[in-house]
């Protein structure tokens, strides 16, 4: 680990590209190989996913290599959260005992609550995926005990707010009661104990392999899209789901 940081603070000083890289440039390429790593573990793809670690791993210590330069080094980066670690670990490090894992998860915010008082959401940050940040901010809330006692709670709400959208008359309206549908839907999650930013890529894959069945389908009768309808179309996903 330590020669690759010297061969990354190498790149830095003597090549002209890397040297320009600031913090914020970076970030389009730490976004790029997360994806890519993500796509590599879902995907169960043993060699890309020791790839993409290696390429993320090469974005974290390029952002560390640039934090050096100011007035940090990689020793404060790495004892600050060994720290954090340590400390929202009581259970692991100290004698604190915890029943499960949601013991541990409402043992983690309320030691954050301490460390800063100002408020148990001020960490979560809004450039989270959409389904991700509202699934995280409604655990907290539930954590502190904001929440429904079961599903039948968030069935009511989600029964609410798709009336409420059917009301809606401006755009305004339908994209506030959308994004409130969107929102109970991803606490379902919780409760399912399903993250709802990875059941929706799943279904997103799924959908594109019966989409491409449906093209394929097309293309062995010599048709295009143009030349179809909804009803053969129709025939083609269901022979999909079928297989």
């Amino acid at each position: 680990m330590e020669n690759f940081y010297k061969l990354i603070k190498r790149l830095r000083k003597e090549c002209p590209w890397d040297a320009k890289q600031t913090q914020k440039s970076r970030i389009p390429f730490l976004l790029e190989e997360t994806y890519e790593l993500i796509d590599a573990i879902e995907k169960n793809d043993k060699e890309k996913t020791v790839e993409e670690l290696g390429d993320l791993l090469l974005n974290i210590f390029m952002q560390m290599v640039i934090v050096e330069e100011g007035t940090n080094s990689k020793e404060n980066i790495i004892e600050r959260i060994s720290n954090k670690i340590i400390k929202r670990h009581p259970h692991v490090f100290d004698k604190i005992k915890v029943k499960d894992s949601n013991e541990v998860i409402k043992n983690w915010q309320q030691i954050k609550k301490k460390e800063k008082p100002s408020s148990i959401l001020s960490d979560v940050p809004l450039t989270l995926p959409s389904l991700l940040l509202a699934q995280r901010l409604q655990k907290i809330a539930s954590s502190v005990g904001f929440d429904w006692n079961d599903m039948s709670g968030v069935f009511d709400k989600l029964e609410e707010e798709i009336e409420e959208l059917k009301k809606a008359d401006s755009n305004d309206e339908k994209k506030e009661e959308l994004g409130d549908i969107l929102f109970v839907l991803a606490h379902l999650g919780n409760f399912l104990k399903i993250d709802t930013e990875m059941a929706l890529r799943m279904t997103c894959e799924k959908f594109k392999k019966r989409f491409k069945a449906i093209e394929d389908g097309l293309k062995k009768k010599g048709k295009t899209f143009e030349q179809s309808n909804l009803d053969e179309m129709e025939t083609l996903w269901q022979e999909a789901k079928e297989d």
